[in-house]
């Protein structure tokens, strides 16, 4: 990752501290020669955008070294917790999770990956199910992943290949995958079995809200789950899952980002 330095010169002061962060991120911790061998800024610019990413906190200093700062982490815990369509659906999934008594999801998509929203739990089989807020999965591996992926284009799902094995009963090639998200889209719900943790089986929905009018706003789309020991995989589980979409739909329906239509 990198640019030429004549690239990286003629980019934007934000461009420049967005760069920044993402090597770090990357490489976990970055000297400053390592960063400007990185992103192809001057030293003297990186030095002096590192100083300042420090004194705001969205970088610490141990040593010669930079690592993602505290800010960062602030902004990342409050930006999950505040989020309008997180807190509209959080009751929802306290009481799947009741109903059932398993671990309870919500994730969304982030390329070829699922970023894990909420979990909640643990209740019962809760120790074999090591997932975290925050943490990824393959998005084709797991129920939630392929949940979402039912809802994306036939050509997006492709440019995500090659799908690498998460397990001996993970979907990889192209051609299973896509008779799989067929099945999705049949169904109304996607399943997991054993196919990112072995002994572990999740039935997961997606989960689109928002405003009606998609024109002017974006519509939240997230995908929920229910996990269970995959030898007890139950239909009966779909019902509460679909019950607990329906309530976040009903819950997220107008996005209060967008503003109201004036029909005077």
């Amino acid at each position: 990752m990198g640019y030429r330095k004549d690239e990286a010169g003629s980019l934007s002061m934000l461009d420049r501290l967005d760069l920044i962060l993402d090597v770090v991120e990357d490489a976990g911790f970055l000297t400053l020669s390592g960063v400007v061998e990185r992103t192809g800024l001057a030293r003297s610019t990186a030095h002096r955008l590192l100083t300042h990413l420090e004194r705001k906190r969205w970088l610490f200093r141990v040593g010669s070294n930079y690592e993602l700062g505290p800010r960062l982490f602030d902004l990342g815990t409050k930006g999950v917790r505040n989020h309008w369509f997180y807190r509209g659906a959080l009751p929802a999934l306290h009481r799947l999770h009741a109903q059932t008594g398993f671990v309870v999801h919500m994730a969304y998509l982030d390329g070829p990956e699922i970023v894990y929203w909420e979990k909640i739990g643990p209740g019962r089989f809760g120790a074999a199910v090591p997932t975290r807020i925050g943490g990824r999965n393959p998005a084709h591996a797991t129920a939630l992943g392929k949940a979402l992926l039912a809802a994306q284009p036939r050509g997006m799902v492709d440019s995500l290949a090659p799908f690498a094995p998460a397990t001996e009963r993970t979907f990889c090639t192209p051609a299973a995958l896509h008779q799989e998200l067929d099945e999705v889209r049949r169904r109304g719900y996607a399943m997991d079995r054993s196919e990112s943790l072995r002994g572990v089986g999740c039935y997961a929905t997606a989960v689109q809200a928002g405003a009606d009018d998609s024109v002017n706003a974006y519509r939240m789309t997230a995908a929920i789950s229910v996990c269970v020991p995959v030898g007890r995989l139950d239909v009966r589980l779909v019902a509460p899952l679909l019950s607990a979409k329906k309530q976040i739909i009903d819950a997220a329906r107008i996005n209060p980002m967008t503003e109201p239509v004036d029909k005077d």
